[in-house]
């Protein structure tokens, strides 16, 4: 029994692919959006396949976008108790510092001659603004 359907089916396979038998196959019409170049039905391929493409960026970027919140907040927990501890000694060295003044041992011999008096300075020639040097005229009232 064994041989008689491989048989029968080996006889289905072979009136299939006879060449006489060309009524069922319809010709397939090309359309050509670019004349020689682009088919209808490439166009249609790259299409769904860019369509496939836009889904599988949409779920990447969305995917990436809880990864880099997750890392964020990861970041932000590590950095919580070193910020906090640097923080905290900041404000208690300037607190200390307002509290606590430091004695002020001065300059050191050598910068002593930047804090000399300055010599008085020469006096300027007189300007014609200057209070007195322009002669009042007086005019005759009459």
């Amino acid at each position: 029994m064994r041989r008689s359907a491989a048989k029968s089916r080996g006889d289905k396979s072979r009136t299939d692919s006879v060449p006489g038998n060309t009524a069922s196959v319809q010709p397939i019409e090309t359309v050509d959006i670019v004349p020689g170049r682009l088919t209808e039905s490439t166009w249609t391929s790259m299409l769904s396949q860019e369509e496939g493409e836009e889904a599988v960026v949409d779920i990447i970027a969305e995917l990436m976008e809880e990864v880099m919140d997750r890392c964020y907040q990861v970041y932000l927990q590590r950095q919580l108790i070193p910020f906090s501890v640097w923080w905290a000694q900041n404000n208690l060295v300037e607190t200390l510092e307002c509290l606590l003044l430091r004695r002020d041992e001065g300059d050191d011999s050598e910068h002593e001659l930047f804090w000399q008096e300055d010599q008085e300075p020469q006096p300027c020639a007189i300007d014609s603004w200057a209070e007195g040097s322009v002669p009042v005229l007086h005019a005759a009232l009459e």
